[in-house]
């Protein structure tokens, strides 16, 4: 059974284990405070334990240390779980757009002028409207991608649902085809504001 000094717990091993649980409660990194009155009351449970019983060996100080600190990490644990509950629930942020909700501002093609209305444009005289002068012009057609020279087969201002625009007819890619390119009235090679494009062909 032993010579009984195993049966009292050495003072100087319950302080060291107090103090090892009060520098983890001091531990920002690790878990909030764990209040002094649950220290106590695990060190009381343990100091009362009878140091043995009928049929059992009593408990070695590595044992009841190992206790001790057992004790009050679960202890700590139910300081950290009622810390969280008390703090509510993490704020939730939106998901990310996935690859599929990610699209690219693209103009649309529903100018509103059937093609025959547009193909009568290429027999009258163009109306270039706040594009008239040819600078400004020049400058449109770059920022659309047409170099000097390129001749404007059409132009008129129109209605572009409900807001002032300017249709332009510029070469297609085959002789056959007209490029119908509706613009804001500011169009310029910084800022062409592309409205809408479609492809026409001639008949």
């Amino acid at each position: 059974m032993g010579d009984g000094t195993e049966d009292e717990l050495d003072p100087a091993v319950v302080e060291r284990v107090r103090r090892d649980l009060a520098e983890l409660g001091t531990d920002s990194a690790s878990a909030p405070e764990v209040p002094p009155d649950v220290t106590a009351r695990v060190v009381a449970a343990i100091r009362s334990e009878p140091a043995h019983a009928v049929g059992r060996q009593p408990l070695r100080r590595l044992q009841v240390i190992g206790l001790v600190v057992g004790l009050g990490a679960v202890a700590a644990g139910v300081v950290v779980g009622a810390w969280m509950l008390a703090r509510g629930p993490a704020p939730t942020y939106p998901a990310g757009p996935t690859a599929e909700q990610i699209t690219v501002a693209r103009p649309v093609t529903d100018i509103p002028l059937s093609e025959p209305q547009i193909v009568e444009l290429l027999a009258e005289a163009p109306d270039y409207g706040p594009l008239t002068e040819p600078r400004i012009l020049a400058s449109c057609l770059a920022g659309l991608g047409y170099g000097p020279g390129t001749p404007v087969l059409g132009a008129r201002p129109l209605d572009m649902h409900g807001r002032p625009a300017m249709l332009l007819l510029l070469p297609g890619e085959t002789a056959e085809e007209v490029a119908a390119v509706v613009v804001e009235p500011g169009c310029s090679s910084a800022h062409t504001g592309l409205l809408a494009k479609s492809a026409i062909t001639r008949t």
